[in-house]
């Protein structure tokens, strides 16, 4: 028999900032074992190369984490997390006032995570592409610059998305 529990992702953070947290880890594993590889090499190649690996691999990481299943303790809040991600989709809160509630308890956590994803990304792939123009990695620096615009993309829908949820669940104040 499937199992019927919702599945969600282990951090709790509006997209791309799950996208950019797994791109942070992946590029901590990888600097070292390319510092490590170019030990009579520059090191701008060395962190140019662990910066493609990180935005590879991050993504790899960041599927990982969504893949998983919520222990059973947590299925209403994955539940919950779950309504929220629906509704940021749609773009419009769920009618019912248990989702509603749902949606307007997570979305300090989806602005948190386009906040995160989109400073992140700048401050990552930023001074990546630099480097990457230094070493003469043309290619790499384009690639770079492809991945930010992208992660600037969906940071730009994900605020527009959640202000948009936010106003339509404020109660309309007047005479």
């Amino acid at each position: 028999m499937a199992d019927s529990r919702p599945r969600a992702s282990l951090l709790r953070l509006g997209a791309p900032g799950p996208y950019v947290m797994a791109t942070v880890i992946a590029g901590l594993l990888w600097l070292p074992v390319r510092l490590w590889e170019e030990r009579d090499g520059p090191v701008q190649v060395a962190v140019v190369e662990a910066g493609l690996n990180a935005v590879i691999w991050g993504f790899f990481f960041f599927v990982l984490v969504r893949v998983g299943k919520p222990r059973p303790a947590e299925a209403e809040r994955a539940a919950a997390w779950a309504t929220t991600e629906t509704a940021l989709r749609r773009g419009a809160p769920p009618a019912d006032e248990a989702g509603r509630a749902a949606v307007a308890d997570n979305l300090p956590a989806v602005r948190r995570g386009a906040l995160f994803g989109a400073a992140g990304g700048v401050l990552l792939l930023g001074p990546l592409i630099v480097l990457a123009i230094r070493a003469g990695w043309e290619v790499a620096a384009v690639g770079f610059g492809i991945v930010l615009v992208a992660i600037l993309a969906v940071a730009v829908r994900t605020g527009r998305r959640e202000r948009r949820l936010r106003a339509a669940l404020t109660p309309v104040r007047g005479s």
